[in-house]
């Protein structure tokens, strides 16, 4: 297995949380989100990866997402869709932060997400 295919098998497994979670009586949404955010940081990074471009062990959406710009500026068209994950990073992770979020919340942040991958992946051979 290429490098690049592991980084999509483990985004992969990031979608599948948030499906099989969504589908639960009980939605950890703040979880979701979460998840959201990380299969976006991993499609970006396999995307770098298949480009053989070096990146720094982050969590920032938008700087993965401005080396993938430096490559093919198309990425642009993900920039919305990256601001919107990029505050699920973190915060999901500690108690009382996004204690607001709604199951539409996690819904759209799986949309980002998948709208990342698919454009991620039709870009991979560009």
């Amino acid at each position: 297995m290429k490098e690049f295919e592991k980084w999509i098998k483990k985004a992969e497994s990031d979608l599948l949380v948030i499906k099989n979670n969504l589908a639960a009586d009980e939605i950890p949404i703040d979880a979701c989100c979460f998840h959201a955010q990380q299969a976006a940081e991993k499609y970006l990074k396999a995307y770098l990866v298949s480009k053989r471009i070096n990146f720094p062990k982050i969590h920032d959406l938008q700087a993965l997402l401005n080396l993938c710009i430096e490559i093919n500026t198309a990425f642009n068209q993900l920039n919305d869709y990256a601001m919107r994950l990029s505050d699920y990073s973190i915060a999901p992770r500690y108690p009382d932060a996004f204690d607001d979020l709604t199951i539409n919340d996690a819904e759209n942040a799986q949309k980002d997400a998948i709208a990342i991958k698919d454009f991620v992946l039709k870009n991979f051979f560009d």
